[in-house]
């Protein structure tokens, strides 16, 4: 549906005398020793449980990543619930769109961790630990979301926290631009294109990093 209404665009575009380009984004690279300390934290500081598996594309490197989510308290205290998103390994990060302001930038680590691996449709409950809860700069801030595009703080303690995530999306982020004529200036979104990504083996265990 989306790649439809990107090709009638763009044909409207040309029509009307207007130009279009695309711009992917730059993918970030992976080193094995980052890779094997987050399985290292995956497999420590998480306590992951697949309550339905998905069949869609995966969540993992250099992919945007959209999920609904749930954090509470191990006491039951509610600190959010509501979507969510985050661009996993680019380099360069897009321009924000108008439909990321209904949903927050997470840059907490175990929730990064946590949905990486899952499949679109997918439902997961983790427990982060207290000590993967706080962030490991120089201040040790204990947040859920950081300084954002919307300035958005959400603080929490440093005690266990449980989430609930549902996968809604992952998917290869490209940044379309139009040339307006009218205007003689660029103006730009960012598109996703879901694409496939590997697969979960049987034989892998909850904790890889993908």
């Amino acid at each position: 549906m989306l790649k439809r209404t990107v090709i009638l665009l763009v044909l409207g575009l040309v029509q009307f005398g207007c130009g279009y380009k695309t711009d992917t984004l730059t993918p970030g690279e992976l080193p094995e020793s980052t890779r094997t300390r987050w399985e290292t934290e995956k497999r420590d500081f998480l306590k992951i449980e697949d309550l339905k598996v998905g069949t869609g594309p995966l969540a993992a490197w250099n992919r945007r990543i959209e999920a609904n989510i749930e954090v509470r308290y191990v006491d039951g205290t509610l600190i959010y619930r509501g979507p969510t998103f985050f661009y996993a390994g680019f380099s360069n990060m897009p321009d924000t769109s108008v439909y990321d302001e209904i949903s927050l930038p997470f840059s907490q680590e175990g929730i990064r961790l946590g949905l990486n691996g899952m499949a679109v449709g997918g439902k997961r409950r983790i427990t982060i630990d207290r000590e993967l809860v706080c962030s490991r700069d120089a201040n040790h801030r204990c947040h859920l979301v950081g300084p954002g595009n919307f300035g958005e703080h959400i603080y929490v303690r440093k005690e266990n926290i449980i989430v609930e995530a549902t996968l809604t999306k992952s998917c290869i982020p490209t940044r379309l631009s139009v040339f307006i004529l009218s205007l003689f200036a660029w103006t730009g979104e960012v598109v996703c294109w879901d694409q496939d990504t590997p697969r979960v083996a049987s034989s892998d265990p909850i904790w890889r990093f993908y």
